[in-house]
């Protein structure tokens, strides 16, 4: 059912972007002799083997015959604080001349809205070429449990296992209690090892957790062949995939204060698997890998190869990444004091 679905979404991505993916004015002669003969190097704030770096490789492989001059690609891995690390190479120490791209787990911009005077760079001023799939989180519990819906989840405590304070999977099922009086017990703590939160479930320590809903398919198949799993609430961009006609957290609250506080920790989730580039590279240059972006998202085996993987793609294009970054961040003043208060998180 679910590869049936991914082929429909992946051919009414394809027919969309192939109308926006023609050659613009970046295709010209400078950029072209710019890269011709030179080498780019794509930093991933991950270690090898993982799905950004998995993600990564692809683009790499796929992306440098859509660059002009055709220059090679490298990936290098850069783990270090869920991609902080790279992010303060990529702003501090790389080329500034479009010779270097970045792919971060999006988590680190948790790190930069939480405590931006920590950071040793600036998200705001990378140039976004964009993301080739958006991420859809789900809170899940097992239906064992005996709660089915999010009305279940506010009348019976579930405890729900977390990495740490300042993560999505900790900090999602907080804000449902705080904005729509939820009773999750949030547990924190579960690192280190293959998907440690999972396990957990399967040993009986905790009722669920959040997850993406890529990860769930990839993962557990047979839990939802089975029927059994509750998906309670969709946290990101949504996903029509997900059974039982799933809420998002957008949709359930409706003050323009909880809007956003939404917004601001979706943004992960709208940022996804991106890629992006070092501050201050020449316009045209941006321009072009842009453009070689959206053609690596349209090209016949670059599509065929994700789903063979079963690899979401659910491509934005770069304005639209920079463009939502730029306003989460520029909020984030206002916003942030607000949201730290109501999850006692000071």
């Amino acid at each position: 059912m679910y590869c049936t679905r991914f082929d429909a979404i992946r051919v009414s991505v394809v027919a969309a972007l192939t109308l926006l993916a023609r050659p613009s004015f970046a295709d010209n002669a400078d950029v072209a002799n710019f890269y011709s003969g030179k080498q780019i190097t794509l930093i991933v704030g991950t270690g090898p083997g993982g799905g950004y770096d998995a993600y990564a490789r692809l683009v790499a492989q796929y992306m440098r015959a859509h660059i002009p001059g055709r220059p090679t690609i490298i990936v290098q891995n850069m783990p270090g604080s869920a991609g902080v690390t790279a992010s303060g190479y990529m702003y501090n120490v790389a080329r500034k001349d479009g010779t270097f791209l970045g792919a971060n787990p999006p988590d680190y911009l948790l790190s930069e809205l939480w405590s931006p005077e920590q950071m040793r760079f600036d998200s705001r001023k990378f140039g976004w070429i964009g993301t080739v799939s958006t991420v859809t989180d789900v809170l899940t519990v097992f239906k064992s449990s005996g709660v089915r819906t999010i009305a279940d989840a506010k009348t019976k405590e579930l405890t729900i296992g977390a990495t740490a304070a300042i993560a999505t999977n900790s900090l999602q099922p907080a804000l449902a209690n705080a904005l729509l009086g939820t009773k999750f017990r949030v547990v924190k703590g579960y690192n280190g090892g293959s998907d440690p939160l999972t396990l957990a479930m399967e040993r009986g320590e905790i009722d669920g957790r959040a997850n993406s809903w890529a990860s769930w398919k990839l993962l557990r198949p047979q839990w939802i062949a089975d029927d059994l799993l509750s998906f309670l609430i969709q946290f990101g961009p949504k996903d029509p995939d997900i059974p039982g006609g799933v809420p998002s957290m957008a949709d359930l609250v409706t003050t323009p204060r909880d809007k956003a506080f939404v917004a601001l920790l979706d943004i992960t989730q709208h940022t996804g698997r991106a890629i992006f580039t070092t501050p201050d590279v020449p316009k045209e240059r941006l321009e072009a890998l842009r453009t070689a972006f959206d053609k690596t998202m349209v090209d016949p085996a670059f599509v065929e190869q994700l789903a063979k993987l079963a690899f979401d793609l659910r491509p934005q294009k770069g304005a639209e990444v920079q463009e939502r970054i730029e306003r989460v961040l520029n909020e984030r003043d206002d916003v942030m004091p607000q949201l730290k208060s109501i999850l006692n998180l000071n």
